[in-house]
């Protein structure tokens, strides 16, 4: 419970400031890789790259990510880190855009996956 209500203010306090950018998303999961994911750094990548698929509708702008329910967030993360190398216009777009972009094409949303 402690570390929701954590990752809850630090993304509370990150959304007053302003929300991260890929590159800021790259920082912190290239940090959380080499350091593990019990930093702010780490609690901030892990955010990013498990999107749910809950407010499905809401953001139209969004790309749908499904992910399975064995996914871990190291993989996800390493998968994100490839994709904002290789794609850096991403790097300027919301660490949320950014992450949902990138894992939206390993784990697209289709009526099977939402089942998963």
């Amino acid at each position: 419970m402690k570390k929701i209500f954590f990752v809850y203010l630090l993304l509370a306090s990150q959304a007053a400031l302003s929300a991260p950018n890929g590159a800021q998303l790259l920082f912190a999961c290239e940090d959380a890789l080499q350091n593990g994911f019990h930093s702010e750094r780490g609690m901030l990548c892990i955010w990013y790259v498990t999107p749910c698929d809950c407010n499905f509708g809401n953001r139209k702008d969004l790309p749908r990510v499904c992910l399975p329910k064995q996914a871990q967030h190291e993989d996800l993360a390493e998968l994100v880190i490839i994709g904002l190398r290789e794609q850096i216009t991403l790097q300027i777009e919301t660490a949320e855009m950014a992450a949902n972009t990138i894992l939206a094409e390993t784990y697209p949303c289709t009526d099977q996956s939402r089942n998963n």
